[in-house]
């Protein structure tokens, strides 16, 4: 009776993962046949501010190597970019057709449910933007020393950065009432954290320019993504310690997951 009950739970649980693995795949599909298109948005995108704000900053007094600073930073964040265009679906979805109620109604809890949405949205945005590091280095390598990659950071605070933007982006969704609010996301939230979250400083700038202003903007999430992708691809010297980086990103990566949840199964009314 036990060795039944052990294999009815064993074989529950594990359907409940083929389902997970299912949708992250279809997901995926759909994406591969827009990926040509976003792809060629998101270099254009990103030669256009790598030409003005990396090389053009530096006729203006920036310093030397500033290029290589930039692309850094911008390939870390391009993933926030596509937020916006996320929420906006998923809030479409709920003021209308509300697929994601069939999805809650599929064999899987509705924490399983909403991690899968991070998830899916953090796996398309690690493809879009991984194409941007050979680019990048393209377009810098003479500024950027591959001897001060260190590969095995770059991959850590990769993922761990999509997995924000995801876990993120699932967070505002629940926090967003309807389309009719998505206009105010980018003026009250991504382009405040986007600009003082160092995408165009480090935050010993912001810190050698008042300290005040250095320890605030800590609570920015954007520091630690583009401190900890400085850190890991140009070297520690002159930027937040790269376990830090970490550490804060997986603490809010758990802290949108946990507050977005509860606040999803309020609006969704569901368990």
């Amino acid at each position: 009776m036990i060795q039944m009950l052990k294999f009815l739970i064993r074989g529950q649980v594990m359907n409940k993962w083929m389902v997970f693995f299912q949708l992250i795949k279809r997901d995926l599909t759909v994406f591969k046949r827009d990926f040509r298109i976003k792809c060629i948005d998101t270099v254009f995108l990103f030669f256009t501010n790598v030409m003005a704000f990396g090389y053009l900053l530096q006729q203006e007094g920036a310093h030397s190597g500033y290029a290589a600073f930039f692309v850094v930073g911008a390939i870390a964040s391009f993933g926030f970019i596509e937020i916006v265009g996320k929420v906006g679906l998923l809030l479409a979805d709920m003021d209308g057709d509300k697929t994601i109620l069939h999805t809650l109604g599929m064999p899987m809890s509705s924490n399983m449910v909403f991690c899968y949405f991070a998830t899916s949205w953090a796996l398309t945005s690690m493809v879009l933007s991984a194409i941007l590091f050979p680019i990048g280095k393209l377009l810098v390598f003479t500024e950027w020393n591959w001897h001060t990659i260190s590969s095995w950071r770059v991959i850590l605070i990769f993922i761990s950065a999509n997995l924000f933007f995801g876990t993120f982006a699932f967070w505002l969704s629940s926090m967003i009432k309807n389309m009719t609010n998505l206009n105010s996301l980018w003026l009250r939230y991504i382009a405040p954290m986007w600009m003082f979250g160092g995408y165009v400083y480090s935050w010993k700038s912001a810190f050698d320019l008042s300290p005040l202003i250095g320890y605030i903007s800590l609570i920015n999430p954007m520091i630690y993504v583009m401190e900890g992708m400085r850190t890991a691809a140009l070297g520690q010297s002159g930027y937040l310690p790269f376990w830090l980086c970490l550490s804060m990103l997986w603490v809010f990566i758990i802290l949108c997951m946990t507050h977005g949840a509860k606040r999803m199964r309020k609006k969704l009314d569901c368990i």
